[in-house]
């Protein structure tokens, strides 16, 4: 299976509809907790003091393989750097950290530091050619209670993200028997679901997403799933974010964005989150998978993939602590 860019049509307008561009934005975040837990038992590839690589194994499913980074922060005002370079002013220090990023064209503004569509060009190196990417970026804060981490499901099925879906919404202990079927029917397949827009179900809206989470029926889903994990996050021993953002990044099809020659239209998907918890330290975690196109074979591809992507979490770590000194910093 290819990356496939979801086509623009299917994002709604907030100003014709507001509760289905909500519905929309919530399930990628949705689907950003979920990966979040799923890729937790990815086997290890590389580990530091300060950071873990962990990569998928091989997936009949899937022509490449998804990573997962951790990294550990502890110095002060890590989170409010991190927010500032990797949220609120993204598109402005994305080329700054990292080198091989030529360009970051603004293509498309949905709603501003929520919803937006970006072409980023990239330099290849070697004899491969330049890559380009038209890419749709979501992101959303959480603060207080809603920065709380959520009990999730854990199912190795395409369903994952409807099930983390209904086990949000007040309604869901009404599911159906035909929804039951389809999740059973699903297991072997790959673990990162699809595009909103193909075949998840309706979520709930941004408002209703923030209120207090109920918990679903203890037998609701019996036989289809683990069962979400204990919720340890009242124990005093245990770190609580306090606040969180997260970016997810997946392709998408804009005709302001077509092929540029010189340059072999790529796709990528990535979901990021950055947390502060409540004894001081910050953790970032960045989900990837990518798809090089053109005519790299998938082996070279994911080799190079997996190279750099350790490094770019060492490249913008030394970017923040570059401009701690510089004026920008001012700006935190």
């Amino acid at each position: 299976m290819v990356l496939t860019p979801i086509r623009r049509s299917l994002v709604p307008s907030p100003l014709e509809d507001q509760r289905k561009f909500d519905d929309f934005i919530t399930q990628y975040l949705n689907k950003c907790d979920d990966l979040l837990s799923y890729t937790k038992r990815y086997p290890v590839v590389k580990e530091t003091p300060t950071m873990t690589v962990q990569r998928q194994n091989r997936n009949p499913h899937e022509d490449h393989r998804w990573l997962r980074r951790d990294v550990c922060i502890t110095h002060e005002s890590s989170y409010d750097e991190l927010k500032h370079v990797l949220y609120s002013c993204r598109a402005e220090h994305l080329p700054r950290w990292m080198p091989q990023l030529m360009a970051v064209d603004a293509v498309e503004t949905v709603v501003p530091n929520l919803c937006q569509v970006f072409r980023y060009a990239f330099r290849s190196q070697g004899l491969k050619a330049n890559r380009d990417y038209c890419q749709l970026v979501v992101m959303r804060e959480f603060l207080g209670d809603t920065a709380k981490p959520k009990p999730r499901i854990f199912t190795p099925s395409a369903s994952m993200a409807n099930l983390a879906l209904l086990s949000r919404t007040q309604s869901s202990t009404n599911l159906s028997a035909q929804f039951a079927n389809n999740a059973f029917a699903s297991r072997a397949a790959s673990p990162t679901g699809s595009p909103p827009g193909k075949s998840l179900k309706p979520v709930r809206s941004m408002a209703d997403f923030q209120a207090p989470h109920k918990q679903p029926a203890h037998n609701q889903f019996a036989g289809l799933t683990q069962g979400p994990p204990p919720d340890h996050s009242d124990l005093p021993d245990v770190p609580r974010p306090i606040r969180r953002f997260q970016v997810v990044t997946v392709p998408i099809e804009h005709r302001n964005c077509t092929d540029q020659r010189g340059f072999v239209r790529a796709y990528y998907e990535t979901y990021e989150e950055v947390r502060e918890f409540d004894d001081g330290h910050v953790e970032w975690s960045c989900i990837h998978h990518s798809d090089f196109s053109g005519w790299v074979p998938s082996f070279v591809a994911d080799h190079s993939i997996a190279t750099a992507f350790p490094r770019e979490a060492e490249a913008l770590l030394d970017y923040v602590k570059r401009i701690r000194t510089h004026p920008l910093g001012n700006e935190y």
